[in-house]
């Protein structure tokens, strides 16, 4: 209801894998629940690829490693910019 262009799309969507002999009430239930359980399924996995990352970033050789390698990037652009000037 808050966004006409999902709103927009269901619309044009829907109909195409609806049959009109039949139930179109348990048919668009059975698509909405299809829609449930992929967004659910969706949101779990990015939670937990998230959730990994957070820890991954806050674990301390992380923190290590991503500290030399800026530092040596930075010595680098320093050399760079004293070689070159």
């Amino acid at each position: 209801m808050l966004n006409p262009k999902a709103a927009g799309v269901y619309l044009t969507l829907v109909p195409q894998f609806l049959d009109p002999d039949g139930d179109v009430a348990g048919q668009i239930a059975v698509l909405a629940v299809a829609h449930v359980v992929v967004a659910v399924s969706w949101l779990t996995t990015w939670t937990f690829v998230v959730s990994a990352a957070g820890q991954t970033i806050r674990s301390g050789w992380f923190t290590f490693a991503m500290s030399r390698v800026t530092g040596t990037i930075l010595i680098a652009l320093g050399v760079r910019t004293a070689v070159s000037g």
